[in-house]
């Protein structure tokens, strides 16, 4: 479906007047969702309560950002090309060079100073006030 597309589709399923801000992608993965939802029913009341658990154990957290171990690789497509970085023990690596930080990393493919977290995906605004986090 064309951006267009995924938008009427939207408003069809959600029967809203505009869909919300979100990447033609996210609209694509909650549509997908949505009639899934539709043709096998949702969540029980039991997996909501234990996801609404989930969610209120995790607010009362002391570090709400997600912790990365050494190996683990993230990416990220920027202006169609893939970015890929390995976290190490201290910092990360980037097309065979290390960084201190994921904001440097950032920094290096975009030319402009980012959230490196947020820029690899790892904590979004949007997400956040659903509840959403990086941490699963």
């Amino acid at each position: 479906m064309s951006a267009r597309e995924r938008k009427a589709e939207w408003r069809r399923v959600f029967e809203t007047p505009a869909p919300p801000a979100y990447s033609s992608d996210m609209l694509a993965r909650a549509l997908a969702y949505r009639l899934q939802e539709k043709a096998s029913g949702s969540l029980s009341k039991a997996d909501l309560r234990r996801i609404a658990a989930i969610g209120s154990s995790r607010e009362s957290a002391a570090s709400p950002s997600p912790s990365l171990r050494p190996g683990t690789w993230l990416s990220r497509t920027w202006h169609g090309e893939s970015h890929l970085v390995i976290v190490l023990e201290n910092g990360f690596e980037y097309r065979d060079e290390r960084y201190s930080s994921l904001s440097a990393v950032a920094k290096k493919i975009t030319g402009a100073a980012w959230s490196g977290p947020r820029f690899f995906g790892l904590s979004s605004p949007r997400l956040s006030k659903l509840g959403i986090t990086a941490n699963g």
